[in-house]
């Protein structure tokens, strides 16, 4: 392996095609770049079960992929309820998951009342949490928080399959609401453009 030339390029495609990941291949959208972090940590975990990365080590980028994940998911669902609500659009520029999270579950009891999914309420526990040990998204990415304590103080142990599982069933949940929700938003932008969907 040699090192690059002077001035050479970090980011540029290569004649192993192959490895030449694209980007902006897909629409700018949370939903895309939230799958993309969680798929990031579902490759990692699985690792450490095979035994190709250290799990001592590789534990704290997998739980920041996964609070990422959840981050861009839940910031995804606000905006798109805020458009079906008619409540505008955008979502809050923060990354407090727990206020994030009431904002989002505000939105969908309006939007789907009782049919609000009874697992709804499960997510609830993940989100406090995180709340408790990583409120802003720092405690899985520096050793120690602005006050120079060391971060993490509070866990001796994350299973990491526990974890994967617990990620898993919460991603099936959000997504699953997601694309209920975004299918709606395609809907009403169809029906206002005047575009029949039966005849075209």
């Amino acid at each position: 392996m040699q090192w690059p030339k002077q001035g050479e390029q970090l980011f540029r495609a290569d004649a192993d095609w192959h490895l030449n990941a694209c980007i902006n291949c897909y629409p700018p959208l949370l939903s895309i770049v939230a799958s993309s972090y969680r798929e990031g940590a579902e490759v990692l975990a699985r690792a450490t079960a095979d035994g190709k990365a250290t799990l001592d080590l590789a534990i704290l980028p997998i739980v920041f992929l996964y609070r990422h994940y959840l981050e861009l998911t839940i910031k995804d669902v606000i905006d798109t309820l805020r458009s079906l609500e008619g409540e505008g659009e955008g979502y809050p520029q923060h990354h407090n998951l727990k206020n994030l999270w009431s904002e989002a579950t505000r939105l969908v009891r309006m939007h789907y009342g009782q049919r609000t999914p009874p697992e709804f309420d499960r997510v609830q526990s993940c989100i406090d949490e995180f709340e408790v040990h990583d409120p802003e998204s720092f405690s899985f990415r520096y050793p120690t928080d602005k006050k120079g304590k060391a971060a993490l103080r509070g866990i001796k142990h994350i299973n990491v399959r526990h974890l994967y599982e617990t990620m898993e069933r919460v991603s099936a949940l959000l997504e699953g609401i997601g694309c209920d929700l975004h299918h709606k938003l395609d809907l009403i932008s169809e029906m206002q453009s005047g575009y029949d969907p039966y005849y075209g």
